[in-house]
């Protein structure tokens, strides 16, 4: 999982600055569209967004880019800044499983992107202050034919107006405890939205390692720690397990997801399979 910028204070995170974003996702400071996009294409650098969110009160805390085979999407790929409220920075996290609301900018400069804007948390999942990015929530989606300062203004503000209600519920989701049973069941519906039918981790992996606890203060059962447990072992991979077939057994582990785009799906997946168990 990707990681903010850590101070002396492992539960505190700050702003990155513009040579971490520079280092982090150079995309970000693209100069021009990829040669060869569309004449209608309005191309705004990512940097100038920054800037205005900026004079909105968000700082970036994360930064990364898509990777790219092709050398000509090089500088030009899809790319995301996560950024927190500037009044919540340096601001300590103090227990397990508390969460901040983010905010989640994705854009690309070589046509295949439009720029969006998401609702976010982190969630302190550790007492050594690792935050590992949950789901996405509301999302606003400009198109490059309609870039203007007055849209991203308005989608920034829609993000914080959306704040209360993913806060309310994640309480709710927190008081709802689960069975043993119907927390197996939500793990393997949850690996069945992460892998094909005919992918043989399905047949191999059980559901119970992936509600196996990666830490301390994630032993709960209730639906929030359920649904966390769960997309992490889902997106960072590692598990292992033993396929038995006709060449024998043999000892494989998953993958981790690797790109920007199937992380957001999986993570929208998941968001809507735990609230399928909140109304259940």
């Amino acid at each position: 999982m990707n990681r903010s910028v850590i101070t002396s204070d492992p539960r505190v995170y700050t702003a990155l600055s513009v040579d971490d974003l520079r280092r982090n996702a150079p995309s970000v400071f693209a100069e021009n569209a990829r040669p060869g996009v569309s004449g209608r294409y309005t191309f705004v650098s990512t940097a100038q967004v920054v800037d205005l969110l900026h004079g909105e009160g968000w700082e970036p805390v994360l930064a990364r880019q898509q990777r790219v085979r092709l050398a000509n999407r090089q500088g030009f790929q899809m790319h995301e800044i996560r950024f927190a409220r500037r009044d919540g920075l340096g601001r300590s996290m103090s227990e397990v499983g508390e969460v901040r609301p983010e905010l989640i900018l994705q854009n690309a400069h070589d046509g295949t992107h439009a720029y969006r804007i998401a609702a976010g948390l982190y969630r302190l999942v550790c007492r050594n202050g690792l935050i590992v990015a949950d789901a996405h929530f509301a999302r606003v989606a400009i198109r490059h034919l309609d870039v203007n300062a007055e849209r991203f203004a308005a989608a920034a503000q829609s993000i914080v107006e959306s704040t209360p209600r993913v806060l309310e519920i994640v309480a709710r989701w927190q008081s709802i405890q689960l069975t043993p049973s119907d927390r197996q069941h939500f793990a393997a519906r949850a690996a069945g939205i992460r892998w094909n039918p005919q992918n043989p981790v399905l047949h191999f992996l059980p559901p119970d390692e992936l509600l196996r606890p990666l830490r301390y203060g994630d032993d709960n059962s209730d639906l929030w720690t359920t649904f966390n447990v769960c997309q992490e072992h889902l997106l960072r991979g590692g598990d292992r397990y033993v396929a038995r077939g006709q060449h024998g057994i043999r000892r494989n582990s998953t993958r981790p997801v690797g790109g920007l785009t199937q992380a957001a799906q999986l993570n929208k997946a998941l968001w809507e399979l735990a609230e399928e168990f909140a109304r259940n």
